[in-house]
């Protein structure tokens, strides 16, 4: 009779303990008490937006996936890079057509120029 007391009592221990542990994980999870909560991403986004493009090396179709790059953009990129070769830095970007230096900005976090390219055309 009396291991059975003991065990109850282990039992109800262990019970509140997992009660106070799921009440704390409630607590601490999401918000969902807070009226101006919101998602980290609220609005969706495709997973093409995120890519890193190669300047040196990108065909129409990721220069199409910048921000405010269409057809017309692209090619004129393409265009510039077949003219004066491969670009050597971001900035050289000022010289197409149509671009300005607020696009460039707005592409840095999404392009980069591959070091080794530019040493291949180098020799």
């Amino acid at each position: 009779m009396r291991k059975e007391r003991n065990t109850g009592k282990v039992l109800l221990c262990c019970a509140a303990a997992l009660l106070l542990l799921l009440t704390g994980a409630l607590w601490f999870s999401v918000p969902f008490w807070q009226p101006e909560y919101r998602t980290v991403a609220s609005e969706p986004f495709a997973a093409h937006q995120m890519e890193m493009v190669e300047l040196n090396s990108a065909g129409i179709d990721a220069l199409c996936s910048l921000p405010g790059v269409g057809e017309k953009k692209a090619r004129a990129i393409l265009e510039y890079r077949e003219v004066h070769g491969p670009f050597s830095s971001l900035d050289e970007l000022e010289q197409v057509d149509g671009i300005s230096t607020k696009s460039i900005e707005e592409w840095r976090s999404r392009l980069y120029i591959e070091a080794d390219e530019m040493q291949k055309e180098e020799r």
